[in-house]
């Protein structure tokens, strides 16, 4: 029985703290950038002025997660509110210590259309 309660306490724990759909984890420390979506444009002016915004959100032991990781919040944060944006790139910086915290961010760059 006591194995049994260890395998399920041991199976719990790595569930929670290792989430293959953000990419690589690793146990004990991980920082990986995820690659995310690239989108090109046409536009007259190519040579643009340059933004980039990031979002973040944080989890603790797995438990609790606060914070707002999307793409849109990134974009606020960049200034891109009714702006054209062409070239725009979108990466996924991920950093966990023993799944006792992680951070987890939103990158978005792109030059101004004109």
């Amino acid at each position: 029985m006591k194995k049994v309660l260890a395998f399920v306490a041991v199976a719990a724990f790595l569930m929670t703290v290792g989430c293959g759909a953000l990419g690589p984890a690793g146990f004990i420390f991980t920082s990986v950038k995820n690659p995310g979506q690239f989108t090109t444009g046409q536009t007259t002016n190519p040579g643009g002025s340059a933004i980039t915004g990031e979002s973040c959100a944080m989890s603790i032991l797995g438990a609790i997660a606060l914070g707002d990781w999307s793409v849109d919040a990134a974009l606020k944060a960049a200034g891109a509110e009714g702006k054209t944006l062409k070239n725009v790139a979108i990466d996924h910086p991920n950093m966990s210590i023993l799944g006792l915290y992680g951070k987890f961010c939103t990158t978005v760059s792109a030059q101004v259309a004109q």
